[in-house]
């Protein structure tokens, strides 16, 4: 999920081209430890743990479990360590899920693809051979029957359904956990879950998935929970990093110490996310300042393990400030403009993230044919420089009327042109220096819609955009 991958994708250019702003490490706790400087020694200053906030993508959780572990208490087992370990981390920690009810159609359209194409990989054995072994009712005692829960993922009610009994079962032990802590005068910290069914198995088959916020200190999910709900777990993780910035500024007793906010979660959409929100709040600053660190946890490489079979898996992290400072001064190094300023910076970051977008995410399908990031990333500081009205009309993308934001698309069209003549000085590359310079408006819509969306700016995706309607029920089945 997320942008486009391989060599010349986003992910593998910003680790070639910005290595100091990626750095590895085992734990969590390592993290912190590494970006929160003081004397330990101190016992005034509070402790590293009560200054981290920790937000987790709970859908990539479940998804990082091992085929090889089979049934519900050994699953479970695996996302509890997780928490756990993310607890150990931060006072705060938060796992968000997807609310497939509030999903843009965007979204929607990307998961019927993709079941489409999951489906025509299903090689059926034989003729009484079930995909899912369960309806969309079952209980908790059915699934501990069963001995591969992974097969209930392939179909998104049994999925959902599973999903909330796997983090109620979490939930509780946490939970659990944290009243013994707090009764030997620990500060247990605090757990939250946002956008699950709480009641999970014990759901009535009657009853329709009510999604909810739930914790394990009421004042705390009262300050986190919002007005409008959001779909997409990518978007939860900065919406609710910038609730928590607020919330610091305000001296909110439960986070007036946290001075570091750590997500973490393999979807590279949260690259663009979260350089867009720098840019963002350069232009319109909260009263409190946060430490924001991006890490996605890797499993060892297949040298490393051939070096050391034990190797276990580890957490690129970025500091997505200093990314984001790096970025900037790529895409002004070939102004002779002063120093540009905080509405110019956005206007340039949101160009990028739209020129990243073209060249493949989930929102535009395989991207634009013949386009290759690396040659974007090359040729917009020219487009940057030498179109300043083009680079103005990214300004648009951020506006909540949806005919005003269309307007990015001509800004987004000389990005192509300009990466179109770069490629033309390259070998081997006239014609798709032709193909990029011949986008399609369509692509160019969906591009925009993305950007937008992901500086948390979602119009309704429908065919003004390049969208097409895609009919499913709300809990995500066609």
């Amino acid at each position: 999920m997320g942008l486009k991958g391989g060599e010349t994708g986003v992910k593998a250019q910003f680790k070639s081209l910005m290595r100091s702003d990626f750095l590895r490490f085992e734990t969590l706790v390592e993290l912190r430890d590494a970006v929160i400087q003081q004397d330990d020694t101190d016992l005034t200053l509070p402790s590293k743990r009560d200054q981290t906030v920790v937000f987790m993508d709970g859908n990539v959780l479940m998804m990082s479990v091992p085929e090889a572990v089979g049934t519900l208490d050994a699953f479970s087992n695996i996302i509890y360590k997780y928490v756990r370990d993310a607890v150990r981390a931060g006072a705060v920690v938060v796992v968000v899920f997807d609310e497939p009810q509030h999903l843009t159609n965007a979204k929607k359209e990307e998961q019927a693809r993709r079941d489409t194409s999951r489906a025509l990989r299903t090689v059926t054995t034989s003729a009484d051979m079930q995909t899912c072994p369960l309806s969309d009712d079952f209980t908790r005692e059915q699934l501990k029957q069963l001995p591969d829960v992974h097969i209930l993922k392939t179909n998104r009610a049994c999925r959902l359904r599973f999903y909330d009994e796997v983090v109620k079962m979490v939930f509780e032990r946490i939970a659990e956990n944290m009243e013994k802590w707090n009764a030997a005068g620990h500060n247990a910290g605090v757990f939250v879950l946002d956008g699950v069914e709480a009641r999970g198995c014990d759901r009535p088959p009657t009853e329709p998935r009510e999604t909810t916020m739930v914790g394990t200190d009421d004042a705390v999910v009262e300050a986190l929970c919002r007005d409008v709900p959001i779909g997409e777990g990518d978007i939860k993780l900065t919406a609710l990093e910038n609730r928590v910035r607020h919330l610091v500024g305000e001296k909110h007793s439960a986070f007036e110490k946290i001075q570091l906010a750590i997500t973490s979660t393999t979807d590279t959409d949260s690259f663009a996310i979260m350089l867009l929100d720098v840019a963002k709040r350069r232009v319109s600053p909260y009263d409190a300042s946060l430490h924001s660190i991006f890490c996605m946890r890797e499993p060892p490489s297949k040298r490393a393990r051939e070096v050391d079979p034990d190797v276990k898996a580890s957490f690129l992290c970025c500091d997505v400030v200093r990314l984001e400072a790096h970025i900037q001064e790529h895409l002004w190094s070939k102004s002779s403009a002063t120093t540009p300023t905080p509405e110019q910076m956005l206007h340039a970051m949101t160009a990028f993230t739209s020129a990243a977008a073209i060249c493949g995410c989930d929102f535009t399908l395989d991207g634009l044919k013949g386009a290759r990031f690396d040659h974007f990333w090359e040729s917009i500081p020219q487009f940057v420089a030498s179109e300043p009205q083009a680079l103005a009309q990214f300004g648009a993308v951020h506006s909540t009327d949806a005919t005003v934001a269309r307007q990015a698309v001509k800004g987004l069209y000389r990005v192509c042109v300009n990466a179109s003549a770069h490629m033309e000085t390259k070998p081997r590359y006239k014609k798709q220096a032709q193909t990029v310079s011949e986008v399609s408006d369509t692509l160019l819509l969906r591009a925009v819609w993305t950007a937008s969306y992901w500086s948390l700016n979602e119009h309704t995706a429908d065919t003004e955009w390049g969208f097409q309607p895609v009919l499913r029920t709300p809990d995500g089945q066609q």
